[in-house]
């Protein structure tokens, strides 16, 4: 895998002088294929619900220079949880990654970033997070290219980490908050928009609009396709409201969700669906 992974990425491989062999002739370039290798394994071992992660070194030749470089891949298959006669087992999906990713960000008191929706070779659907212009994280579905060269029989989720520029961003003190003591409130919202709409611009607006009870946003589905105009694409995303100094009562929660509504149509041209 480590040898074909460079094609991905669409840089030379950093042959290794001394090799012991063929199969260990190159420098990896990715985290992402020797986690793959753990993912492959142990499915064909029966165990097929992963959550696992990756830290170590990658090799890169950028302009015949050498670079080594750290790097975090997190990777999700199979169900989100095991089989329980209490809850229905569902598989991972695209908020289960999110919701890790964003818990690290806050852990170490990174919270302003900006998102960018995209598709690459190594990803069908992926989203890059990008600090100070710089991507940080990209995460989402493998591509079929991928399982295919790695013989991954299932889809996979992951995340792939830039660790020497996050632990550059990373805050030395650590977040601590009190447990609040009121209860969230989650409601959804499909949103039907232009596609140059990011979702940054949306985080823009509930922040400058509702920053004081809305603690979370999350796209939690994405659709492009022919049940909407071509110029569109289409969001449902689930908006988490807290009060830290009493209960949110029906009639705080609709006042606030019809003003993000009204602001989601004026400023964006978007056609709600609730």
């Amino acid at each position: 895998y480590t040898e074909n992974s460079a094609a991905f990425r669409g840089e030379e491989n950093i042959e290794i002088l001394n090799k012991l062999s063929e199969e260990l002739g190159v420098l990896r370039q990715s985290m992402l294929f020797t986690g793959l290798e753990v993912v492959t394994y142990n499915i064909s071992h029966k165990q097929r619900d992963l959550k696992l992660f990756e830290l170590g070194k990658v090799y890169r030749n950028e302009n015949n220079k050498y670079l080594e470089i750290s790097q975090l891949c997190l990777i999700m298959t199979g169900n989100s949880a095991s089989e329980n006669w209490l809850h229905p087992t569902r598989k991972v999906e695209f908020h289960d990654l999110y919701e890790v990713i964003q818990k690290i960000l806050h852990k170490f008191n990174i919270t302003s970033y900006e998102l960018e929706f995209s598709r690459n070779k190594i990803f069908r659907e992926c989203v890059s997070l990008f600090v100070k212009d710089k991507n940080l994280v990209t995460f989402g579905w493998l591509s079929n290219d991928v399982l295919r060269l790695t013989e991954t029989r299932q889809d996979v989720l992951s995340g792939i980490f830039d660790w020497d520029y996050f632990t550059r961003l990373a805050s030395s003190e650590i977040l601590i908050e009190e447990v609040p003591k009121y209860p969230e409130v989650r409601r959804d919202l499909s949103l039907v928009i232009d596609k140059s709409i990011t979702f940054n611009d949306i985080l823009r607006i509930v922040r400058k609009k509702e920053n004081e009870l809305v603690r979370r946003i999350n796209v939690f589905d994405y659709y492009e396709g022919d049940k909407i105009e071509k110029s569109k694409k289409a969001y449902a995303m689930s908006f988490i409201l807290q009060d830290k100094t009493r209960t949110l009562t029906e009639k705080i929660i609709d006042r606030t969700m019809n003003h993000l509504m009204q602001t989601f149509e004026n400023e964006l041209g978007a056609i709600i669906r609730k």
